[in-house]
């Protein structure tokens, strides 16, 4: 759903003013011919509102003139393929019952967490009614289904292709070396190392005893949130401090550092966990390799399938 505030509303009228849009004394006026069917001076001034609205905020002068310029023939551009793709569903039959509006729109509530009322005050606040969007969603649906019909079920997926990917793309699929580490952070209270050193050596005395490093970071810290805050996160080589980076990944999982010089105080680090460098195996990431080939093959087939049903349907731009 598109929200068209006031500030949107103005930018398009100004930028029609600005462009030439169309004679003031005119109300409405065809910007295309697409078929049996027109694309309208408000249907495009509608289209464009929210992102005109941003483009006014960001550009100025020329810039702002360029800049509106290729937002309104790509957003005039898009509806032509719009009722194109329209068009041609009707042509091959394709429809959308009320049950599968029903369904569409009951399935958008719930994953929103809303009732019909809340749905139709949304809508209010954004320019619509419940109507103007049971009409929008059927226009996509039927899109959908045409696209997926003509296109989508035309794309194969061969093993050898997967496997080719898989061998060029290696390094994608491939785990770097990581540590997941903790650590209690021990300061020199008015610049006292020395202090700071012996009450790091005392905890590391405790924790080899036995007791858990979590715990020793609540009792050091006094935060009873600090056994979950000292836990850093998973790291790679080279997303730690140099002095800490060094010393952990040379460390064991579960071992406990020696106290470390830090600037105002010292540190115990504690690897938690550690993983050596491993590369995912194909059969682990099949599906969505075949998943990114599909999309590729599904663009580009589609650049070829619009474009050729554009040839085929009157197309007459008059703005």
């Amino acid at each position: 759903m598109r929200k068209i505030t006031i500030a949107a509303v103005v930018a398009a009228a100004v930028f029609a003013a600005n462009a030439a849009f169309a004679d003031p004394a005119l109300i409405d006026r065809v910007v295309a011919v697409v078929g049996d069917d027109v694309v309208t001076l408000s249907e495009l001034q509608t289209e464009m509102a929210a992102p005109l609205a941003d483009i006014n905020s960001r550009y100025r002068g020329d810039d702002l003139a360029r800049a509106a310029d290729t937002l309104k023939r790509n957003t005039l551009n898009s509806l032509v393929d719009k009722k194109v793709q329209l068009q041609e569903a009707r042509l091959n039959g394709i429809t959308v019952d009320k049950a599968d509006l029903d369904a569409a729109i009951n399935d958008i509530m719930k994953r929103n967490n809303m009732d019909e009322e809340q749905l139709k005050a949304a809508l209010m606040g954004e320019g619509y009614t419940l109507p103007d969007y049971r009409k929008m969603l059927e226009d996509q649906l039927m899109i959908i289904r045409l696209v997926s019909a003509a296109v989508r079920s035309k794309v194969l997926v061969e093993d050898a292709e997967v496997n080719a990917y898989y061998d060029a793309h290696k390094d994608e699929y491939t785990r770097k070396e990581s540590v997941r580490v903790a650590n209690i952070f021990f300061p020199a209270k008015d610049g006292d190392m020395a202090g700071a050193l012996e009450a790091a050596d005392a905890a590391k005395a405790q924790i080899t005893a036995g007791t858990p490093f979590e715990e020793m970071a609540v009792k050091c810290t006094g935060d009873e949130g600090a056994a979950k805050s000292c836990v850093l996160g998973t790291f790679g080589q080279g997303e730690l401090s140099p002095a800490i980076n060094d010393l952990a990944f040379r460390m064991k999982a579960g071992e406990v550092s020696e106290p470390v010089e830090l600037k105002g105080g010292y540190q115990l680090v504690k690897v938690m966990e550690r993983a050596d460098e491993s590369v995912q195996p194909l059969d682990e990431v099949r599906g969505k390799i075949a998943d990114e080939i599909s999309a590729t093959k599904s663009e580009t087939l589609y650049a070829k399938w619009i474009q050729d049903l554009r040839k085929r349907t009157y197309v007459e731009i008059r703005d």
